[in-house]
């Protein structure tokens, strides 16, 4: 949602988490990964009701193994969940961005704040599912998620630009200016 907070500056909230790219392929690819967890538990638990020695312990390490991948993908599977319960609210000025994120789940709320005039430069990474740009100035590095704004996000990069702030995009090696 795009918002002219005067006619000098705008504010952008960012939209809802399932219009995230790259969303439902993860969520599809946690279900097959738990899908294929139950199955190799199941190998694992004939191995180990087996008489033979030597299946009942390749079954305790394919358990192990198994539990081991089972607890990164619930840590996957959380982050996704945290990351759902964020909003990021970024306000642009004349003289100030102001990036207010929202953590319901946590139930906290940050604010981070750069005067534009300060900035030397900004890192821009375009990739879709994980696009940011990072402000660099004397006192502070600030870093803004744009991929939770969408299509918003060149609107972001636009004003940065009309500020006569530099870009150095990521994705193509662009030189740090000093």
């Amino acid at each position: 949602m795009i918002q002219l907070a005067d006619t000098t500056g705008l504010t952008l909230a960012s939209g809802p988490y399932k219009s995230r790219p790259g969303l439902f392929p993860m969520l599809v690819a946690l279900g097959i990964g738990f899908a294929f967890s139950i199955v190799w538990l199941i190998v694992a638990a004939c191995l180990i009701s087996g008489r033979e020695p030597q299946f009942v312990l390749y079954g305790i390490m394919v358990a192990c193994a198994t539990a081991a991948y089972c607890t990164y993908m619930g840590y996957v599977a959380y982050r996704l969940l945290a990351d759902s319960k964020r909003q990021y609210v970024l306000e642009l000025t004349q003289s100030e961005a102001v990036l207010t994120v929202i953590d319901k789940l946590h139930h906290k709320k940050s604010t981070q704040m750069v005067l534009l005039d300060d900035v030397r430069y900004a890192e821009y990474y375009p990739y879709p599912d994980s696009a940011s740009v990072i402000l660099h100035a004397p006192y502070t590095v600030m870093e803004v998620p744009l991929w939770p704004l969408g299509g918003q996000s060149q609107d972001v990069m636009d004003f940065l630009t009309g500020r006569g702030i530099a870009i150095v995009n990521a994705q193509f090696d662009d030189e740090v200016p000093e």
